[in-house]
């Protein structure tokens, strides 16, 4: 469980985007609960793709580079690299 102080530095980071992120969402999501199953989260992802108009090659690269990840940590992280999610524990 996180404290609320790293809660807070959390959510001023979302506000003000993760730095080298592809796309600026502004998402926070909570990993407890069903928001932390792999499978939300990639269609989470997926529903990002269609919204922000990527195309078919974006759209490939990510789709390569989500799949070839080996663990959730990973995919976690590529997700914040492309979408700037910003993860709460």
């Amino acid at each position: 469980m996180e404290t609320i102080d790293a809660l807070e530095r959390k959510l001023h980071a979302a506000r003000r985007g993760v730095p080298g992120a592809r796309y600026q969402t502004g998402l926070v999501i909570d990993l407890n609960g069903p928001a932390g199953n792999i499978f939300y989260l990639m269609g989470v992802c997926n529903r990002l793709v269609r919204e922000l108009g990527l195309s078919a090659q974006l759209k490939r690269e990510y789709e390569t580079e989500i799949n070839s990840a080996n663990d959730y940590q990973s995919r976690l992280t590529i997700m914040q690299k492309w979408f700037g999610i910003v993860f709460v524990e």
